[in-house]
């Protein structure tokens, strides 16, 4: 009998919505299939959001020596919590910005990654958390993307986002529109093609072709509008050809993701971050759900923030964080991610 596979999930922001959208989700999926959960948070909050949702769970804490038993309890309504509750400058109240919530966030990623490192877990998903708490409690991280990077030996990871069928990464993330465009090389493009051809045969995707929008409108319209397309932009996709990768473009940037949802191809390699996401979250923001590629580690995440302003009325939609842990679940069956190469 194959054994279970462990996903770690993460509460993210204390006050924010991540314990609520958490504990709806595993609601929802209940009784988990092939999988197991194992939380990364604030025992007391978890528990107190429980009661607050009239949820069937209960929550017990799992220190680190016992935690690879966990398929073992009988009560699949009892969730297992690494408790990570932060002492110092401890308030929690819904809907406030505070660097005690930021440190809180941290603790809980930075823990789950070390785990996913240690092959104690399959993957993570991470609930949101928000960049300036966490720069508030001194960790200078734009986000989870470069958390994740730095915590796994450095490597280099990119983003891609996912909605039903449809796949966006980005060459550039979060930075200035200026600081962008002045990154942007052909080499750089390639390394980013190159993860993205890996993530999707990671998810099952034999032979993946790559849909590259130009930088400019129209696609530079013959150097009328820009020689972006001309000088950076096919030449990456010449070095990537060279190396194998089925690439097609540089198509309008505002008609690359009506030809993707045509089955044209089977990702977007986005020039910078709102290329991509903008038409991605109109399309399904409930659904859309957030893969980090390049790393050792599998992580997703729901693609929506902390909604601070939100979170004191109990009612956030848990569909994204579904999606994400669903991904997660998949990816970590995968050929390169199966439930036998993690510590039991």
């Amino acid at each position: 009998m194959k054994p279970e596979i462990k996903i770690g999930l993460t509460m993210g922001d204390p006050n924010g919505i991540g314990a609520e959208v958490l504990l709806r989700a595993l609601q929802f999926m209940h009784p988990f299939q092939d999988w197991e959960p194992l939380i990364f948070g604030d025992l007391k909050i978890m528990t107190e959001m429980n009661k607050i949702l009239d949820a069937p769970f209960s929550l017990k804490s799992i220190s680190e020596k016992h935690s690879t038993q966990t398929k073992k309890v009988i009560d699949s309504f009892c969730l297992p919590v690494i408790d990570l509750s932060v002492q110092k400058d401890r308030k929690w109240k819904l809907g406030t910005s505070s660097a005690w919530g930021g440190e809180s966030a941290f603790q809980f990623v930075h823990n789950a990654i070390d785990w996913a490192n240690r092959k104690k877990i399959a993957a993570i998903v991470t609930a949101p958390l928000a960049k300036e708490t966490l720069q508030a409690a001194g960790h200078s991280f734009p986000g989870h993307t470069e958390m994740l990077s730095h915590y796994s030996n450095g490597a280099r990871s990119v983003m891609m986002l996912t909605v039903d069928d449809l796949r966006a990464t980005m060459v550039t993330l979060h930075v200035s529109l200026r600081q962008a465009l002045e990154s942007l090389t052909p080499e750089l493009i390639l390394e980013v093609m190159e993860i993205t051809v890996l993530g999707l045969k990671n998810m099952g995707i034999t032979d993946p072709i790559l849909g590259i929008p130009g930088l400019n409108p129209h696609a530079g319209e013959n150097r009328l509008f820009g020689d972006e397309e001309d000088v950076i932009i096919r030449p990456a996709m010449e070095l990537a050809r060279g190396k194998g990768i089925r690439c097609e473009g540089p198509f309008p940037p505002d008609t690359v993701f009506l030809e993707h949802r045509k089955g044209r191809f089977d990702a977007v390699v986005a020039m910078y971050h709102d290329q991509a996401l903008i038409p991605l979250k109109l399309f399904g923001f409930e659904r859309a759900v957030n893969v980090t590629l390049g790393l050792p580690i599998i992580r997703t995440s729901p693609d929506h923030g902390t909604a601070f302003e939100l979170a004191p009325q109990i009612a956030a939609n848990p569909r994204s964080m579904i999606e994400a842990i669903k991904t997660a679940v998949i990816m970590a069956n995968s050929s390169l991610y199966t439930a036998d190469k993690v510590v039991s």
